[in-house]
């Protein structure tokens, strides 16, 4: 009966201590999955043009995204998503708002005739 205690106890220990070590490998893993897709989207909108109104989030998008960069390499894996996780938003909101831009001059062509 000791024994079986005895091994539970160092079951329990050693799933304690791996649990930790497999939850800083997902989030450093779930960092640079952000950091990529981040990344991804604001490539995309700088090559759709995205600029005018929509450049100053698009500018914060980038800026955000190069602190998830410095966070990433310093090992603050949760706060590098985190600001990856800004920075793609950021992207989808320059990328929006230069749609929303676009369909407001479509608009503005159409009233006039």
């Amino acid at each position: 009966m000791k024994n079986l205690l005895m091994i539970g106890l160092a079951a329990a220990s050693l799933s304690a201590i791996a649990v930790p070590s497999a939850a800083v490998a997902g989030d450093e893993d779930d960092a640079r999955v952000a950091i990529a897709a981040a990344k991804a989207k604001l490539d995309a909108a700088e090559k759709a043009g995205v600029g005018g109104n929509a450049g100053d989030v698009l500018n914060r998008s980038r800026t955000t995204l190069e602190e998830a960069n410095a966070k990433f390499r310093k090992d603050e894996d949760r706060h590098a998503r985190v600001l990856a996780q800004e920075a793609d938003a950021l992207a989808d909101l320059a990328a929006a708002t230069a749609e929303l831009r676009a369909l407001e001059a479509e608009r503005s062509k159409v009233a006039v005739n």
